[in-house]
């Protein structure tokens, strides 16, 4: 039986602050009582309000394994959000409206399924969640950004510029309203002034965005002011300090850029490496080189192995196996592994931080006419061979928009004579290889890894590619390749306009209007009736 008298003395001890006496109590009464579903419970509860939510979660969880509430599941959903384990949390929280709803578990379930990205099944509860609490603006702002991060932006723009006509004084609706007339109009200005907007309601987070818009528009010092604005509120903040990081590396600011981006999210990789390398760390004999972020990062900044080689004895990489049968056979003496085999305790960098561990700047660049080597594969003809990328994936929908171009945009290439254009879209959402299978040749449909790529890269006469890997791995290949590149590009392009220090090959057609791909087109449509002469 449990001493009620001693249960509630702890929950007192708790509420004036003292959480160690107040434990103490816990753990004894629970040592007497060890499957004991409210000591269980409340104990979980105890961890969570003195926020450790690992201790949190293990005791609820053998709570809910005895019996299931709307406050024990839900607590241990909440722990689990914390944790940042947000599969788990969703899952959990799922289970927790069977039991009861209300708006906290709506909210940190709709906020979980946007951190795992599952757009369809946060539109659902976004829409279950307005369908009970209709004034909650919560409910509208989650269901337009659901909306939003699904690609369905003049729904959700539809939505929020209804629902602003009733609630003028919600900050989260105009924060999100600026983010549309960015994503669907390019119109930074337009969205500076909904996020101006934002932030007289109290929206402090509404500086980061201004900060983007300013970058984008090409305004490094308004940007830079805005961002460390956002720093004043949340100075730890790791997207602003990494944000604040690349627009200095965008102006080539070599130490004062990658000191910030160094400090960026590396979470994904965490807990595969307890050793990483620091600034005033000096190198092991064995290093373990980590490829982070997207594949064009793993192929633009492997060109830095040989100066590792020199500082270290043994490098292993982590990479990607449809990447890794490209490199190890360019990098014959290195080690490439997959991501599981990865010794935690040996010293670790990643791949993208490879330049700054080694202090090689910008002025520096190795390697610019090419480092990879492919056999070539046979595909004959007697028209100039042109490759086509039009669609990056794999990245949030503001840089997915940014480095997107629409098929139909590329007509007049695809008709032009003595061009025979072949694709290199693999992921192609907006489906260009059905809609012009008779226009070009899918040579993207047999590519099982880069090498295939790169073997049909070489066998190209020029690529014509958005900001993705494709181009990293044409550039790196020593093909000649036309990139296009949006109004303002990834810090990675310097804000160059014709050509660029890491790749000799590689062309730039650059836009002159943030709305319009018209002028970069015909520019390499001119290049192309020259090179097919």
């Amino acid at each position: 039986m449990i001493d009620i008298e001693a249960l509630n003395k702890a929950i007192v001890l708790t509420q004036n602050g003292y959480v160690r006496e107040a434990e103490a109590i816990y753990l004894k009464l629970l040592s007497e009582n060890p499957n004991e579903y409210l000591l269980l419970s409340t104990l979980g509860l105890f961890y969570v309000n003195v926020r450790d939510f690992e201790k949190a979660s293990e005791y609820l969880k053998k709570a809910c394994e005895i019996k299931e509430t709307v406050g024990t599941v839900s607590a241990l959903g909440f722990a689990e959000f914390e944790k940042q384990e947000f599969e788990k949390s969703a899952e959990v929280l799922e289970r927790a409206l069977n039991f009861g709803e209300n708006p906290d578990i709506f909210n940190k379930l709709i906020l979980s399924l946007f951190h795992i990205k599952n757009y369809k099944k946060a539109v659902e509860y976004s829409i279950k969640m307005y369908e009970k609490y209709p004034d909650n603006t919560d409910a509208i702002s989650h269901m337009v950004k659901a909306l939003t991060q699904s690609g369905k932006l003049i729904e959700a723009e539809k939505l929020c510029v209804g629902y602003l006509k009733e609630h003028t004084d919600s900050a989260s609706l105009w924060f999100h309203l600026g983010y549309l007339k960015e994503l669907i109009y390019s119109d930074d200005k337009q969205a500076c002034e909904c996020y101006r907007q934002a932030l007289e309601l109290g929206n402090n987070e509404a500086y980061y965005n201004i900060a983007v818009s300013y970058q984008k528009q090409g305004d490094f010092d308004k940007a830079e002011e805005y961002y460390n604005k956002m720093l004043d509120f949340y100075p730890k903040d790791i997207d602003t300090l990494t944000s604040l990081g690349m627009c200095k590396l965008a102006q080539k600011k070599f130490k004062e850029g990658y000191d910030l981006f160094f400090l960026r999210d590396k979470s994904s990789l965490d807990k595969k490496t307890k050793n990483p390398w620091g600034v005033n760390k000096n190198w092991e004999e064995k290093v373990v080189v980590l490829c982070d972020q997207g594949f064009g990062d793993h192929i633009q900044f492997i060109r830095y192995l040989p100066f590792l080689q020199e500082k270290v004895k043994k490098i292993y990489v982590a990479s990607h196996p449809s990447l890794t049968c490209i490199f190890a056979p360019n990098y014959p003496d290195v080690e490439f592994i997959t991501y599981d085999e990865i010794n935690p305790n040996m010293q670790s960098v990643r791949v993208t931080d490879l330049a700054y561990a080694l202090d090689i700047d910008f002025e520096n660049i190795p390697f610019a006419e090419g480092y990879l080597k492919s056999d070539k594969a046979e595909i004959e003809s007697k028209k100039l061979k042109v490759g086509l990328c039009w669609e990056a994936g794999n990245a949030g929908i503001r840089t997915m928009i940014n480095r997107t171009i629409n098929i139909k945009l590329f007509e007049p290439i695809l008709d032009l004579e003595n061009i025979q254009v072949y694709s290199f879209q693999v992921r192609d959402t907006l489906k260009g290889n059905e809609r012009y299978a008779d226009k070009m040749i899918n040579l993207a449909s047999s590519f099982k890894n880069f090498s295939d790529t790169a073997r049909a890269m070489k066998s190209m006469d020029v690529i014509i590619s958005v900001d993705t890997s494709v181009a990293h791995l044409a550039g790196a290949l020593g093909v000649k390749t036309f990139l296009m590149l949006p109004y303002v590009s990834d810090w990675r392009w310097f804000n160059d306009t014709k050509t660029t220090p890491w790749y000799n090959s590689v062309e730039i057609f650059k836009q002159t209007d943030p709305i319009s791909w018209e002028k970069p087109i015909e520019d390499i449509i001119c290049k192309l009736k020259e090179y097919s002469l």
